[in-house]
């Protein structure tokens, strides 16, 4: 193609290789964001169990924006990488071009949406009386949500072309200004909570104005932002939000579910309990990286293959990567395990934490159990995401996300403690990553069935391997 870059030939040569390429920069930088997120919780538990809790409460909201970001970027980087595959080069700037359009549009009307209703959700979540503080820390969260949206969407345009590199330094550039703004604002310029949330904002912002710099330079990439494709375009907003707009509401609809939950937590346990659960879901997303990088780049990778009209690559990369990603939580979470009781120890050193220690410990180990069965929720939503069968990741999530509602409800009801949540969030969770995995490989044999060659079929490789 003309004026081809590292990046799409990435994208469109061996897969294995592409896939570890792009996975690793993207590894990175959601170790950076995770990162960010500890810090997050490390300064603000200095000031209490108060504060922690409300974090906790208003984590779900906060990652609805991020989900909505997130989502939209998987969207538009499926477009580019698809039609990059096509050999469109148009069509891919063209997608591009509409993300920013997508972004101004969602943040126009969730902005105004979530500022009035949080005075009245607060309570609904579980706030009670420490509902000021949360609309502390939630106020500049929401106020800020165009830069949150406009982040994941851009980093997914970075890895739509192959650019993991790049989408790498946007991301892990603004989680060290957090990580650098977050003292500053907390405790020297004293705003407490809200502090924490300023620093967050300013970081996503900070990210943006990177990913925008080197648009507008357009050296080194493949994609150009142009003045006439930024129009409302709705035949190329349809193909973004064919995947964009599932995977949103997927990632969006699992964390008010989050709600949900963190209201059955605190039944048993408190604000406190909401407190190291809040933690201790901070240190699985880490763990949780190489399976949710290695997730985006199969969505890259495959979504190019997909265009190119080839399954046989698609099937291998999904096979590989579903392995790898799984073996690679195996080993994170016997590690974890072993360490949780020093791990839970820097989440709980405040004098209002100390005596939840031991419920911590206990709850890192039976996290530890369903971890790696997580893999599959991820690599399986990716593949259907790839395939343009983002509405089966979708509806799947929701099953498992009702599964684990009514879970946590009968764990509150019937036993009333927080051993029983983990216990039967393992189940859930173990579940509901048999049910992704099953249904994204009865999504491309379908798929694959269509296509005139079609070679062996998708579960008798990943079984055969």
């Amino acid at each position: 193609m003309d004026g081809e870059t590292k990046g799409v030939a990435l994208l469109i040569g061996n897969q294995r290789k592409g896939i570890v390429a792009m996975a690793i920069p993207l590894a990175v930088a959601l170790l950076f964001q995770n990162l960010n997120n500890i810090v997050d919780s490390l300064w603000v538990s200095d000031l209490g169990g108060t504060s922690m809790a409300a974090l906790g409460i208003v984590y779900p909201l906060y990652c609805v924006q991020l989900g909505i970001g997130n989502g939209l970027g998987v969207g538009v980087s499926a477009a580019i990488a698809r039609h990059i595959g096509e050999k469109d080069r148009e069509r891919a700037e063209r997608s591009a071009c509409q993300g920013f359009v997508v972004a101004v549009q969602a943040s126009l009307v969730l902005t105004p949406f979530l500022v009035v209703v949080a005075p009245f959700v607060m309570p609904l979540m579980g706030a009670g009386d420490i509902a000021d503080e949360c609309l502390g820390y939630a106020y500049p969260l929401f106020l800020t949500t165009f830069f949150i949206i406009l982040s994941g969407i851009m980093a997914g345009m970075l890895r739509g072309e192959g650019a993991a590199k790049r989408s790498m330094i946007m991301q892990a550039s603004g989680a060290v200004v957090n990580i650098v703004l977050d003292p500053v604002m907390i405790f020297w310029l004293d705003m407490g909570v809200a502090g924490a949330a300023w620093a967050t904002a300013i970081s996503f912002a900070a990210s943006c104005l990177i990913a925008v710099i080197w648009y507008i330079r357009g050296r080194g990439l493949f994609v150009r932002i142009r003045k006439e494709y930024l129009r409302s375009d709705r035949a190329v907003r349809k193909d973004i939000f064919s995947v964009g707009l599932p995977e949103a509401l997927e990632l969006s609809v699992m964390n008010v579910f989050n709600i949900a939950l963190n209201f059955c937590v605190i039944m048993c346990g408190g604000t406190d309990g909401a407190a190291i659960y809040s933690s201790s879901w901070r240190v699985f997303y880490i763990l949780m990286v190489p399976a949710q990088a290695m997730g985006g780049a199969l969505v890259s990778v495959c979504s190019a293959e997909y265009g190119m009209g080839r399954f046989d690559m698609i099937r291998d990369g999904f096979r590989f990567t579903a392995v790898r990603a799984f073996v690679l939580l195996v080993l994170f979470s016997a590690i974890t395990a072993a360490f949780a009781d020093p791990i839970s120890a820097v989440f709980t050193h405040s004098e209002g934490l100390r005596q939840m220690q031991g419920e911590m410990t206990d709850m890192i180990r039976m996290f530890c159990v369903f971890l790696p069965m997580m893999s599959f929720i991820y690599t399986g939503s990716s593949l259907m995401q790839a395939l343009d069968r983002a509405r089966g990741a979708m509806l799947n999530s929701l099953a498992r996300n009702l599964m684990l509602t009514g879970l946590f409800f009968l764990g509150a009801y019937c036993f009333g403690t927080l051993g029983s949540l983990w216990t039967l969030l393992a189940i859930g969770e173990i579940t509901g990553g048999l049910m992704m995995l099953a249904h994204a490989v009865v999504v491309f044999k379908k798929i694959e069935s269509r296509t005139p060659h079609r070679a062996r079929s998708a579960l008798f490789c990943f079984l055969h391997l």
